[in-house]
């Protein structure tokens, strides 16, 4: 059973969903306190999926991806986690608002449905352009002698 949970968290995605848990628990916590005080769900969801947008970057360079997280500098690493992750924040912003004023949905309810639908995109992008793994840099081609 041990080795099978290893061989589990071996696997980027379920590391990827296992750190998008936490941080939807830390945005879901944010969002609740920030939209009883700000009565704007769409800005309180933006500061807290902000937030938890930090802890998941800091848990995918330490833990998800770490064995790439090396090859590229943290700064360019950060840039590209953030503009890319910032397309899916702004959609769930829109669609929490949507979900609450609208839809009457509970905030809890709303982050879920944007963090389902912003799972495979934010994974994408980590996984493939972000953390990509890169073959090993071959040898160069012997040219033959005439």
């Amino acid at each position: 059973m041990q080795h099978r949970i290893r061989q589990l968290l071996q696997i980027d995605f379920v590391r990827f969903c296992m750190v998008g848990a936490l941080g939807f628990i830390i945005n879901a916590a944010l969002l609740s306190l920030l939209n009883k005080d700000l009565h704007s769900p769409f800005v309180a969801q933006l500061i807290s999926s902000e937030i938890a947008l930090f802890s998941n970057f800091m848990f995918h360079h330490k833990w998800t991806y770490r064995a790439t997280a090396v090859r590229k500098k943290l700064s360019k690493l950060i840039i590209q986690f953030h503009v890319t992750s910032w397309v899916a924040i702004l959609g769930s912003a829109i669609l929490v608002t949507v979900g609450i004023k609208y839809l009457h949905m509970q905030p809890i309810v709303a982050l879920a449905i944007s963090s389902v639908l912003a799972l495979f995109w934010n994974f994408a992008w980590s996984r493939f352009v972000i953390w990509r793994k890169r073959a090993p840099a071959s040898e160069p081609a012997v040219q033959p002698k005439d």
